[in-house]
C-alpha cells in the first residue's frame, strides 16, 4: 500500500510530466506542419515527382500513434472503472453499515481512492506517449539542420 504523501507526490509529478511533454508535443507538431506543408503543395501541383514516402507516412504514423494511444486509454479507463465500482461499494457499505468503519477499512478505501486518482492522472500522459515520441522524432528528422 502506498502512502498518501507518496501517491499525491506521484499525482503531481504525473500531471507535470504530462504538461511538459504537451507542450512539446506541439512545439514540435509546428516544425513538422511547417516542414510537411510545401511537401504536400509540390505533390498536389506534380504527383509523379512527390515524396511519396513521406506523404504515406504522414497518414500511417498519426494512425499508428493514435491508435496505440487509444489502446493506452482503453486499457486504463477499464481499470479506473474497476476501482471506481470498488471505491463506491466501499462508500455504499460504509455509508449504511450503521456503526462506524474500522481504520484498516477506512484506510483500504483510502487506498483504493488514491490509486483512482493517481490513475486518472496518469492515462492522459500514458496516452499521449505513442503521440508525444512520432512528434518530437518527427521535428528532429525534418528540422531545421545544424551547420
Amino acid at each position: 500500500m502506498t502512502t498518501p504523501m507518496t501517491a499525491w507526490w506521484q499525482i503531481w509529478t504525473d500531471a507535470a510530466k504530462t504538461s511538459l511533454r504537451l507542450w512539446e508535443t506541439m512545439a514540435a507538431s509546428a516544425v513538422v506542419i511547417d516542414r510537411r506543408m510545401p511537401m504536400i503543395d509540390a505533390g498536389m501541383r506534380n504527383p509523379w515527382t512527390a515524396d511519396h514516402v513521406e506523404l504515406t507516412g504522414m497518414v500511417t504514423e498519426k494512425a499508428q500513434a493514435f491508435a496505440k494511444a487509444g489502446d493506452s486509454l482503453a486499457h486504463d479507463m477499464a481499470a479506473m472503472q474497476t476501482l471506481w465500482m470498488q471505491t463506491m461499494q466501499d462508500a455504499w457499505s460504509i455509508g449504511t453499515a450503521g456503526r462506524m468503519p474500522s481504520a484498516g477499512r477506512m484506510a483500504a478505501g483510502n487506498d483504493r481512492a488514491m490509486r483512482l486518482a493517481a490513475g486518472m492522472i496518469g492515462a492522459g500522459g500514458r496516452a499521449l506517449t505513442p503521440i508525444h515520441a512520432k512528434a518530437t522524432a518527427n521535428a528532429k528528422r525534418l528540422g531545421p539542420q545544424k551547420k
